[in-house]
């Protein structure tokens, strides 16, 4: 039977979010409950100790989160019931919220046949990360940056504004959706987007410093982290502990296991230079779309997205499980629809999280001493995340070269009608997309395409 219809994931869909939120009440048990219950443990020690006292957690260097982040913590604590219990509901919700919105999404791309990758992808993946996943508030910050990538009011102009708000109250929340605005259109609606987000995110921001000074404080402590044990810099010092490396690894102030020792500080000065060096690959990519009049393929804004947090996730310094449920997300979107060049990197990292628990929290411990076998599975999880991010960046360079432009030009290129559902899509970084259909760019990966189609829509 095939899977052609987006229908056929809901069961499937509904099967895992029913298993995943009874190990998370403790209905149905799960080998590691703290892994599970520590952040929101966490949380409500926030609440108790500081939100009720009118304060926020400043002294704690584990809080390292914009100002905004109060509102997704509290929310539960004002509401009639149990902390842990409306915290995972929550959670529950906002990952509906995403299906909901994907599934939307594809529909409106193709009526006629929505592409089912997107549901999938974020069904499989999300079930894959586990019961943590409802475990900490990232999964809201999600639905906010889906909803950024998928609203469409009626006109070119509300959409730039209501996609600008979104994203920035997903900043004001957690900083990654700031990456969205990659992919924002140029001139007027781009224009609109960027002031939009910018003043839904440092308003309030300026306006709770105000109130409680200090409230800034979330960017010291990130500057201050060191290589985590699970991100892509701290290969080095895994690797080398299979050979006598003399550093070590312990829990910081920050609550996370780290490495230390000879040259985790020179590592950590890299990750930054090529955070730096991803985000300007990036805005040079937008320089060469502007050079060709725009991209040569609708769809970009969350193309672009996802390859800017695709870039951010790899050259951190930090890689926790939740941060693959933003690439889920915002893959997700890419995939709703069959012209997105982020196909291949949108099933990477899913191949990528499909190994998460055995990273975190089944094999943590041994991962931590050095062991062989954990340190393999967690390099090539990092692998398949480096993989991805280097083919979204080539997809996007490619598309934004010579053979871009050809493609503009070539009158026997097979278009695409106009997608009145997605009025900025047509015209990120270009002007006069309303005017003329886009052409479908199809030399990017199509092979990768169609096999990883085959896993979806084929027997």
């Amino acid at each position: 039977m095939k899977i052609t219809r987006r229908q056929h994931v809901v069961p499937w869909y509904a099967a895992s979010r029913l298993l995943l939120i009874l190990l998370a009440l403790n209905t149905l048990p799960y080998f590691n409950r703290r892994a599970i219950t520590g952040d929101v443990e966490l949380y409500h020690q926030w609440i108790t100790q500081s939100f009720d006292h009118g304060a926020y957690p400043l002294d704690d260097q584990k809080w390292q989160y914009p100002p905004g982040a109060a509102g997704p913590l509290l929310l539960p604590h004002w509401l009639p019931g149990s902390y842990f219990v409306l915290f995972f509901l929550m959670c529950l919700a906002a990952d509906a919220a995403v299906f909901g919105l994907v599934l939307r999404a594809a529909r409106r791309a193709d009526p006629r046949k929505p592409s089912p990758a997107g549901p999938w992808l974020w069904t499989l993946g999300v079930a894959a990360i586990g019961p943590m996943a409802y475990g900490r508030y990232d999964l809201v910050v999600t639905a906010v940056a889906v909803a950024a990538l998928t609203v469409t009011p009626r006109s070119k102009r509300a959409t730039a504004v209501a996609r600008g708000v979104l994203i920035g109250v997903g900043t004001f929340v957690k900083l990654w959706p700031a990456a969205l605005l990659f992919g924002a259109p140029k001139r007027t609606n781009g224009r609109l987007l960027v002031g939009a987000a910018a003043a839904a995110a440092i308003l309030p921001t300026l306006l709770l410093q105000l109130f409680f000074p200090g409230v800034l404080s979330f960017l010291t402590n990130q500057k201050s982290r060191g290589i985590q044990v699970e991100s892509v810099f701290a290969t080095p010092f895994l690797v080398g502990k299979w050979f006598g490396w003399s550093g070590t690894v312990g829990i910081t102030n920050f609550g996370a296991y780290e490495y230390s020792g000879p040259g985790v500080a020179a590592a950590g000065k890299a990750a930054l230079v090529m955070t730096a060096v991803g985000f300007g690959v990036l805005l040079l990519i937008r320089w060469r779309a502007a050079a060709l009049g725009g991209f040569p393929f609708p769809a970009m804004l969350a193309d672009v997205a996802f390859a800017a947090v695709l870039v951010a996730v790899v050259t951190s310094r930090v890689l926790s499980p939740q941060y693959l449920v933003w690439l889920l997300g915002v893959a997700a979107v890419c995939l709703t629809r069959r012209d997105t060049l982020m196909r291949r990197p949108a099933w990477l990292v899913l191949g990528a999280v499909s190994v998460t628990q055995l990273i975190f929290p089944l094999f943590y411990h041994s991962l931590r001493g050095g062991q062989i076998y954990s340190g393999l599975i967690l390099l090539g999880r990092n692998g398949l995340l480096v993989a991805a991010a280097v083919l979204a960046v080539r997809a996007l360079w490619q598309a934004t070269g010579t053979s871009g432009l050809l493609l503009q030009q070539d009158p026997g290129t097979v278009r695409l009608g106009q997608d009145v559902g997605a009025p900025l899509d047509g015209e990120v970084l270009g002007g006069g997309a309303e005017d003329r259909p886009e052409p479908l760019v199809h030399r990017v990966g199509r092979t990768g395409r169609r096999r990883a189609d085959r896993l979806v829509e084929g027997d």
